[in-house]
């Protein structure tokens, strides 16, 4: 189901539209950002999980058992529900800025069913923020392709598709000194 803001589009100015997409870009930015963090954390378990392993093969202990094989099985075709995926809030608690690897455990007070379970939990939280993102994606997206329909009409009446605004903000922004939000002229 779409947001009523999709609905409401046609009404938005061009800095208005300019201002949302640049606001979903911003919260695409932090999930992304905890997206990587989250990548970071799962390939430091696996890689721990897999030296485990490594040790007990090294040492002639069976390093994977019966139970290793279904739980693997168990983890890969819990990546294709497609049910699962759906249903994903994508709520994370961490924030950009947060030291997100404080709440990261000390790996050799884990045994392998811990270790397994934690790597399955950030997995899942993964696949609901990466969810999550795909939406913000879309939105974008959406917006991006109303702006370029407006100047693609625009062009066809014969208006001027950029303004002395869209020079000044790109000026801004090449000199460095970009603003947040659309420039203001000094006549407002």
């Amino acid at each position: 189901m779409l947001d009523e803001w999709v609905s409401d589009i046609g009404s938005m100015s061009d800095a208005e539209l300019k201002g949302l997409i640049g606001e979903l870009a911003g919260g695409e930015q932090e999930i992304s950002y905890n997206r990587r963090i989250l990548h970071g954390k799962i390939d430091l378990l696996r890689a721990e999980l897999v030296n485990r392993l490594r040790e007990r093969h090294a040492s002639g202990v069976e390093a994977i058992s019966d139970a290793d094989v279904e739980k693997l099985t168990e983890l890969m075709t819990a990546g294709w529900d497609a049910d699962a995926l759906a249903t994903g809030n994508g709520v994370t608690n961490s924030k950009k800025g947060d030291s997100q690897m404080d709440s990261f455990p000390d790996l050799g007070s884990l045994n392998d069913v811990e270790l397994k379970e934690l790597i399955r939990t950030l997995t899942d939280e993964e696949r609901e923020i990466s969810y999550k993102r795909r939406i913000l994606h879309g939105k974008i997206d959406i917006l991006r392709a109303e702006l370029v329909n407006r100047m693609r009409t625009q062009r066809e009446e014969g208006e001027a598709t950029i303004t002395g605004e869209d020079i000044e903000q790109l000026t801004e922004i090449l000199a460095g000194r970009a603003a947040k939000g659309p420039v203001e002229s000094e006549n407002e």
